[in-house]
């Protein structure tokens, strides 16, 4: 079951139900969210070079807009946070002992993987929001035990007012 999140929220840490499990889990930069990242940037290089007969100022933007890209993902890759996240029973952790100013937010679930955003009390004015990609493979037995203490709280999303159930 492989679902995206687009309209996730945060959940107050009160919500959270007091059975979720303390759980440490190891957050480390992904081989595989590399390797799916220069598997889109080598697309658009190929579909670049395909087009390469023909050099027009649209190739040129493509061009731009493909370096542009993969500089993108390159620097998102190297920004994906290292240590351990952390649930204590009362209060989230994210890697380097920092508490977080809200609740995580898992902004996709693809089962053995999820992208979970987080906001830590940043320097500036407001919280910064830091990205982490989990995965099952870093540490299997306590996978479930994340994502118990991840969607403890989750509560379903209201019905839209528009529509009417009878």
């Amino acid at each position: 079951q492989r679902h995206f999140l687009p309209g996730a929220r945060s959940i107050p840490f009160h919500t959270f139900m007091a059975g979720a499990p303390s759980v440490r889990y190891p957050v480390r930069r992904s081989p595989f969210l590399a390797k799916a990242l220069g598997l889109v940037w080598l697309a658009g290089f190929l579909a670049l070079a395909w087009a390469w007969p023909v050099p027009s100022w649209r190739w040129g933007l493509g061009a731009a807009v493909l370096l542009l890209a993969g500089s993108a993902a390159l620097r998102f890759w190297l920004g994906t946070a290292e240590g351990e996240f952390r649930w204590d029973g009362g209060a989230w952790h994210a890697p380097g002992k920092v508490p977080l100013s809200d609740a995580p937010v898992v902004r996709f679930d693809g089962d053995r993987w999820l992208l979970v955003q987080v906001r830590v009390a940043g320097p500036g004015a407001g919280p910064a929001s830091q990205w982490l990609w989990l995965e099952a493979a870093a540490d299997p037995p306590a996978w479930p035990a994340l994502r118990r203490a991840l969607f403890a709280g989750a509560v379903p999303e209201p019905a839209s007012e528009g529509i009417v159930h009878e």
